[in-house]
């Protein structure tokens, strides 16, 4: 949670894979910072002529938009699991440090395991296509890897109902009881795991007919009036913006926008999710405005003050102050675009 803890858990993860040539995260403080401190230590001059000489990138850091929560939701979503598998393992176990270390890598290997995403093989309609699920490991060694237990004693023994019986396959006997505790959390880890995350991860896939169909959207673009999402306020009350940017991906799906706030005219970046079109900029065309502005001039403290005597009366109700005054600052917004 620190800028220094980041700063040395990239240092060892270097170690172990190489320094990255880009580093994504959300927009934590202590991410940012850390990565503001390393930007900066690698823009010395030697270290820039290094990387030339030996043809390597520099390290890069980008962070994602606020409201792109898939990447964060993944991530929190495998510490969560791994918090609960230690805890649903180990319960009310005392282990020493490397029996510790044991069951919390054989956690990591399981959820490094669990499917993440899948294949584009999955949207092929016909019935021949096993998709081909994306996992962490996959994504970290190009591979599934084989996964056995190597010692003897880890096996789980079968039950009998004789006290006296025991299995002599293995002739020492502290072995089996250094390893008792820890053959014992992992039974439980191994169970825990088949029984409770296995049988979500399944349901989640089938719950939903059309979860992995491809979904169309409109395109959001420059000059486009959007109302932006805020945490802990209502809707009536979020603030409206108009689009100055906005940031593709490979797909050409756009991703992410650069926002102009109307009411303190703030520049801010906002994922799409976070966004609720209202109004496009083709669709405000300058007949439009014209009949904005004729809405607006009307007199609003008497609805009656703009009728004629020999005209009839309108059978349509007024527009109220509060619509009005929305769509005087709406066409106020686009006249600043």
């Amino acid at each position: 949670m620190t800028s220094g803890e980041f700063i040395r858990a990239l240092q060892l993860h270097s170690f172990e894979y190489g320094v990255p040539e880009l580093c994504l995260s959300d927009l934590g403080s202590s991410l940012v910072a850390g990565a503001n401190i390393i930007t900066d230590f690698l823009n010395d001059p030697e270290t820039q002529n290094f990387f030339e000489e030996q043809g390597v990138r520099p390290l890069k850091f980008e962070q994602y938009f606020k409201g792109h929560h898939p990447l964060g939701g993944l991530v929190e979503v495998c510490v969560k699991m791994v918090r609960q598998l230690l805890h649903c393992s180990i319960k009310k176990n005392v282990l020493q440090y490397r029996d510790f270390e044991f069951v919390v890598s054989q956690t990591i290997h399981l959820v490094n395991r669990r499917p993440i995403a899948f294949s584009e093989g999955l949207r092929d309609t016909s019935d021949d296509v096993i998709p081909d699920p994306i996992t962490p490991e996959k994504l970290i060694h190009g591979l599934d890897l084989i996964s056995l237990n190597l010692i003897p004693a880890m096996q789980p023994l079968p039950t009998s109902n004789d006290p006296d019986w025991s299995l002599n396959t293995d002739p020492i006997d502290t072995i089996r009881t250094s390893y008792e505790k820890l053959k014992k959390v992992r039974t439980h880890l191994i169970e825990t795991y088949n029984a409770e995350f296995l049988n979500n991860l399944m349901s989640q896939a089938v719950n939903d007919k059309s979860r992995y169909k491809p979904v169309t959207h409109k395109k959001l673009q420059v000059g486009d009036i959007v109302l932006i999402k805020e945490e802990n306020c209502k809707p009536t009350n979020f603030p409206l913006a108009v689009v100055k940017d906005v940031k593709t991906n490979v797909l050409d799906e756009v991703t992410d926008a650069v926002l102009l706030k109307g009411k303190n005219r703030e520049m801010v970046r906002r994922h799409v999710t976070s966004l609720i079109p209202i109004l496009t900029r083709k669709e405000m065309s300058q007949s439009n405005i014209k009949t904005l502005t004729d809405h607006i001039s009307v007199n609003t403290t008497d609805p009656t003050a703009n009728l004629g005597e020999d005209k009839p009366q309108n059978k349509e109700r007024p527009k109220r102050k509060a619509a009005l005054q929305s769509m005087q600052k709406t066409r106020g917004m686009i006249s600043d675009i």
